[in-house]
């Protein structure tokens, strides 16, 4: 998890969703509303990733495995 706080990401094993361990986004309500800042968290719900979360590791795949996909 290391890697994960030096990206700045605050909740590395809790969803940013609901109560951030069990549910999924159709469980998000008012009763168990989403965080004030899901940018903190690896991920939405118990699954899914945060835009933050995806943006990291496309720009990682970019940079390190395109150039070897590209060598042949």
């Amino acid at each position: 998890m290391f890697i994960l706080k030096k990206i700045r990401f605050e909740h590395t094993l809790e969803g940013c969703c609901g109560t951030g361990t069990l549910e999924m986004g159709y469980t998000c309500n008012a009763i168990k509303p989403i965080c004030k800042n899901a940018s903190k968290y690896v991920f939405f719900d118990s699954v899914h990733p945060t835009e933050v979360a995806y943006r990291n590791l496309a720009s990682s795949a970019l940079r390190d495995l395109l150039p070897i996909l590209q060598s042949g």
